[in-house]
């Protein structure tokens, strides 16, 4: 599994391509409702292996994983590596 870094900018981009995008905020839910990236589905670090294979069911799907840079990059890959069905995953800072 691959696990890159991404900019702003190309988030943008993949909204408007053919494929399929989960853009899933890490942030615990009390950060996540002050604010919050426009379609971003809340599903906190904490509960990630609980959720994320009914929210992301499709191993073709590309997420973006969006923390604020407030979760250690490693910890955040091989957590999503265990839990994610995916084959790429971005993180969003």
């Amino acid at each position: 599994m691959e696990i890159n870094t991404v900019a702003p900018q190309q988030v943008k981009e993949m909204f408007h391509d053919d494929d399929e995008l989960a853009l899933i905020d890490v942030r615990e839910q009390g950060t996540f409702s002050k604010e919050h990236m426009l379609l971003a589905c809340s599903v906190p670090f904490s509960r990630m292996e609980l959720k994320i294979a009914d929210l992301v069911p499709r191993k073709s799907t590309r997420i973006v994983l969006v923390d604020g840079g407030s979760t250690d990059k490693s910890r955040m890959a091989g957590r999503a590596q265990n839990d994610c069905p995916v084959l790429d995953i971005l993180i969003f800072r």
